[in-house]
């Protein structure tokens, strides 16, 4: 065969793996967004249920007698667990920035240039 008859096919087979990639990046896509909104919920629920399960320390500390030791022990406890929650939210806001900083450079890339 010649290479122009060799050409057609393969840059038909090209575009089709262009195609069947793109596809396949659009679900991963959507499937890193719902893992997010996942990470997201799994985050508010978590410092919700330390917010309650630091008054009900709070409350029983009271009851103590040595009630500033308790208290600043629930009080570093919440504080880690909170801190951590915070570092896996910057993880994730990071990311999204990141995703949304690549489309918007996609966006641009795929407008055609304007020449003044």
């Amino acid at each position: 065969m010649t290479a122009k008859a060799w050409f057609l096919p393969m840059l038909l087979l090209m575009l089709a793996q262009a195609c069947w990639a793109q596809a396949a990046g659009d679900e991963s896509g959507a499937i890193e967004l719902q893992d997010e909104a996942m990470q997201r919920d799994r985050i508010r629920a978590e410092r919700a249920n330390e917010q309650a399960r630091f008054s009900q320390q709070e409350a029983l500390c009271y009851q103590k007698f040595a009630v500033n030791q308790c208290l600043a022990e629930q009080r570093r406890t919440r504080r880690e667990l909170l801190t951590s929650l915070r570092r896996q939210e910057t993880l994730l806001n990071d990311a999204q920035r990141k995703r949304m900083a690549s489309a918007q450079l996609l966006r641009l890339d795929a407008k055609p240039s304007q020449a003044p």
